[in-house]
């Protein structure tokens, strides 16, 4: 049986509406990633894609034979089924001023999202085919940095469209920090860095600060500059339970800030009223090509 930390809520009345709670902030996994979670069919636990090799070119006066075709299979597994539950005894319920179903539900999704966010980049390693690595601490990280890293994925022929910086927040702030980045905008957008610590566009890239899990790899990875299909996640809606015999509610969601398909159950099981918030996804490598890692040393 569950037993929450309510910090006192019970003994001062709090408007819900008023209260924050300290959570990830989500970023849109389409951003770093290849999302093909409309291709999932509602059966089957494998979702397989591919993409095609560059062909060679031949002269057309000599021979016009055509050449073999080759495509890489990428498979996604549908094999992550996380959730978050929670239980409030009547007595708490009873006792407490505020809702706490709403109280507790912005952090579970983002439990939820951030452990998605990290599954994804935790395939992001040498052993994985991810070798392109930019050394650099976070003091040191500025503009010219990132024109290193465009440079890079342009050498190896990564779209320049949809370039994104996803980085932890030291990164963020030196790079905030550099007169380069604040010298260049101009315009209202100019004073994004200092009133809303927000970038613009650097070198091609979005620059994403994120404050959840970035895994470290054992490879001391602090953030990636990456296309959109260095790495693949697919997400299914977990099925409904059969109305017939289920006797709580159900709500399908879409995180709006990842994206992320997830299912609230709520139910009462006769000492408790229940909770339950959960997604079936899985990950996979994509074009490692399209990834440089930032790593600190």
């Amino acid at each position: 049986m569950a037993t929450n930390t309510l910090n006192g809520v019970n003994l001062t009345k709090i408007s819900q509406v008023s209260l924050d709670v300290l959570t990830t902030e989500g970023v849109p996994l389409s951003a770093f990633t290849t999302d093909f979670s409309d291709d999932a069919l509602p059966k089957g636990e494998t979702i397989t894609t591919r993409f095609a090799t560059v062909p060679s070119t031949q002269d057309f006066d000599s021979s016009k034979a055509t050449s073999n075709s080759a495509t890489t299979a990428r498979s996604v597994t549908l094999d992550d089924y996380r959730g978050v539950s929670i239980g409030f005894k009547d007595t708490e319920i009873t006792y407490s001023p505020v809702q706490l179903a709403d109280l507790f539900v912005r952090p579970a999704i983002s439990a939820l999202c951030d452990y998605v966010i990290n599954a994804a980049l935790t395939n992001v390693t040498n052993a994985n085919g991810f070798t392109d690595v930019q050394t650099t601490a976070a003091g040191a990280f500025d503009a010219d940095v990132v024109a290193d890293l465009a440079e890079g994925l342009s050498t190896r022929k990564v779209p320049k469209g949809n370039r994104t910086l996803l980085i932890k927040p030291t990164y963020m702030a030196a790079l905030a920090k550099d007169n380069q980045v604040t010298a260049a905008s101009d315009g209202p957008a100019g004073v994004d860095p200092i009133r809303n610590h927000a970038l613009p566009r650097i070198h091609g890239f979005n620059v994403l600060e994120y404050n959840g899990t970035i895994p470290a790899n054992s490879e001391n990875m602090e953030g990636l500059a990456c296309g959109q299909q260095g790495l693949i996640i697919a997400a299914r809606q977990v099925v409904e339970p059969p109305s017939n015999t289920w006797y709580g509610n159900v709500e399908n969601i879409t995180d709006p800030s990842t994206g992320l398909p997830i299912q609230i159950r709520e139910y009462y099981d006769g000492t408790e009223l229940r909770y339950e918030f959960s997604i079936l996804f899985g990950t996979a490598v994509g074009i490692a090509d399209y990834v440089t890692r930032i790593a600190s040393a």
